[in-house]
């Protein structure tokens, strides 16, 4: 199983599958590929926000109120920053995530890639599950406005995500280091050798298609023979987390599971979906989706509600995996015991 994530809902989603592989007798083997377009350096430390967050779920070390950063961490580092340099103390790192980005820093400086460095942290940490970076290259997504007189200006992602809240509302998003980039090690194989591929419930626009967009990537996930399937990052027509509306609404998106849908859409049309998993009180909205849609309470909980979720993922995934092809010898089926399978499709 491979899926492709951003932060807050992509580590969820890891923590999920993470839950129910260890319940169903560890049947699986997954790996995230993760984005790197919200990558940054800031106090002069390498920040990869999407990377640690699905870290830090993995290792049960993130704090579950906000789903990013570390539980029980404290801030005596950036208050101080906020004291002294007021205007560098508006990305909020707590000392243990200084510590982590010091860390991070100090071995991409000794001579490792992103992925070795990602792979050393996350196995230090204890993490079974392979967390790859989507590159190694530097690929930053920017933030284009309208500038005085006909011009045009942009920011970094970060400075507009969590310094100025998402405002205003830009004339774009660009990735312009992406044709330069290529996938990292392991990218490319982990998803042309899936059983299922997945997009995880995380931001389709700036979290996802900074992925898709690394030469390779989008063919990869186009090629497989394995089922892709997409999990809903909106439930009744509004984000999860986050200011996935306003992104939308930048591509001239409904803020609409089933809108999500056709953005990214589906295989037999050139798109990427063979199934789409959407929350119950979306189902009738989503019908207009040409593939298989299979339905789902949405919200992660880290209780029953997760595995209810990748439950329903599996079947949805199976039941895709059967109508592209009755002669794979592929069986997602079989990944899932039989005690444990429901029937959530619609």
């Amino acid at each position: 199983m491979t899926f492709l994530s951003g932060g807050i809902g992509g580590a969820r989603l890891a923590y999920a599958f993470q839950q129910w592989n260890r319940r169903a007798g560890l049947p699986c083997a997954f790996t995230a590929i993760v984005n790197v377009g919200d990558d940054f350096t800031h106090l002069g430390l390498r920040v990869s926000p999407d990377i640690d967050s699905v870290t830090y779920h993995l290792a049960d070390l993130g704090d579950q109120h906000r789903g990013w950063g570390r539980a029980g961490d404290t801030d005596a580092a950036i208050r101080e920053v906020q004291r002294v340099l007021p205007e560098a103390g508006w990305f909020q790192l707590g000392d243990l995530d200084i510590a982590h980005n010091a860390m991070r820093t100090h071995l991409l400086t000794e001579g490792l890639t992103l992925s070795e460095v990602t792979a050393k942290l996350t196995a230090r940490y204890g993490v079974d599950m392979r967390v790859l970076p989507s590159t190694n290259d530097p690929s930053p997504t920017r933030v284009r406005f309208s500038g005085p007189n006909g011009t045009s200006v942009d920011r970094g992602f970060q400075e507009w995500w969590v310094r100025d809240r998402a405002e205003p509302l830009p004339q774009s998003f660009e990735f312009p280091l992406v044709a330069s980039t290529s996938p990292a090690p392991g990218v490319i194989e982990a998803i042309s050798g899936a059983d299922v591929v997945v997009i995880a419930p995380s931001n389709p626009i700036v979290s996802i298609e900074p992925i898709l967009a690394i030469p390779g990537i989008r063919e990869a996930v186009e090629r497989v023979s394995a089922p892709v399937v997409g999990i809903s990052p909106i439930i009744a027509n509004k984000p999860v987390r986050g200011w996935a509306d306003r992104c939308l609404q930048v591509e001239g998106v409904d803020c609409t599971a089933s809108a999500v849908a056709e953005r990214y859409g589906h295989r037999n049309e050139g798109g990427l979906l063979d199934g789409w998993l959407v929350d119950e009180g979306d189902v009738t909205s989503s019908r207009s989706f040409p593939g298989r849609v299979a339905a789902s309470p949405l919200r992660f909980t880290r209780g029953e509600e997760d595995f209810q979720i990748v439950d329903a993922l599996f079947e949805l995934a199976a039941k895709c995996e059967m109508q592209r092809s009755v002669n794979s010898h592929r069986s997602v089926n079989s990944l899932i015991p039989q005690s444990e399978r429901i029937t959530h499709s619609v």
